[in-house]
C-alpha cells in the first residue's frame, strides 16, 4: 500500500472532499479577517497618532475651531482619537448654545462613550468568522475523520477481509482530515486572541481619550 498524498487522495470521497473544500474556505477566510484587521488597526493607531500631533498645539492654545476642523480631515477619517474628540467637542457646543454653562457635562461623556462603543464595534467587525472558525474547524474535520472511517469499512466489505491494504486508505484519510481541522483551527485561535488582544488595548486606550478630552472641557468651557 502506497501512503503517498496522492495515494491517499485517490480514496477521497465526495463528502471527503466537500469537507476539505470547507475547511480550504475556512482557513482562507480566517486568514483574510486577521490581514483585514491588522490594516484597520494599523491605520487607525497611525491617524490616532497623527492627529494628536496635528492638534496638540491647538488644544494647548484652546483653538476649538481648528481643532474640530482637522478631526473632520478626510486623513483622519479611520482615526478613533478624532471620532472621540470630535464628537465630544460638537456635543458640548450644543449645550453651550442652548444657554448651559457647561457645569453638567454628564450629555458629553455619553456622546464620548457612544462613539467609543461604536468604535468598538467597528474594531470586532468580522471577528465572528474568527470565532467560528477557531471553535467549529475540529468538528468539520472530526466528520471528515468519520467519513474516513466509513470508507475503511467499506474497503473491508469490499475486500472481504480486515487485511492493511483494504483499511489504509480510509484510515489515512481519517487522519488527514482530523490533523487538517486542527491545522485550520489552532492559527484561527491564535489569530483571534490577538486581535481581541489589540482591541482590548484600543479600548483602553480610548477610555483614556475620553477621560482626558472631558477634563479639557471642563477646564476650558469658556472657549467651548
Amino acid at each position: 500500500m502506497d501512503f503517498s498524498l496522492g495515494e491517499v487522495l485517490q480514496h477521497f470521497t465526495a463528502a471527503t472532499w466537500a469537507i476539505a473544500i470547507t475547511l480550504t474556505v475556512m482557513s482562507v477566510a480566517s486568514v483574510g479577517v486577521a490581514l483585514n484587521r491588522l490594516i484597520y488597526f494599523m491605520r487607525a493607531k497611525k491617524q490616532s497618532q497623527l492627529f494628536a500631533e496635528q492638534v496638540a498645539g491647538s488644544l494647548n492654545k484652546a483653538e476649538v475651531d481648528k481643532i474640530l476642523g482637522a478631526s473632520g480631515a478626510e486623513e483622519f477619517k479611520f482615526s478613533y482619537l478624532a471620532r472621540i474628540v470630535r464628537d465630544g467637542l460638537v456635543d458640548a457646543r450644543d449645550l453651550k448654545s442652548k444657554g448651559q454653562d457647561l457645569t453638567d457635562l454628564s450629555t458629553v461623556e455619553s456622546a464620548m462613550g457612544r462613539s467609543l462603543a461604536e468604535e468598538a464595534e467597528g474594531m470586532r467587525k468580522w471577528m465572528t468568522i474568527l470565532a467560528t472558525v477557531s471553535s467549529t474547524a475540529p468538528f468539520v474535520g472530526l466528520l471528515g475523520t468519520v467519513f474516513g472511517i466509513i470508507n475503511s469499512f467499506k474497503g473491508m466489505e469490499e475486500s472481504e477481509g480486515a487485511g492493511l491494504a483494504a483499511v489504509a486508505g480510509g484510515i489515512s484519510e481519517a487522519l488527514i482530515m482530523t490533523g487538517f481541522g486542527l491545522v485550520v483551527a489552532i492559527p484561527a485561535v491564535w489569530l483571534y486572541n490577538w486581535a481581541n488582544a489589540n482591541i482590548d488595548g484600543f479600548l483602553s486606550e480610548m477610555g483614556n481619550n475620553a477621560s482626558e478630552m472631558l477634563d479639557w472641557i471642563k477646564k476650558n468651557k469658556a472657549a467651548v
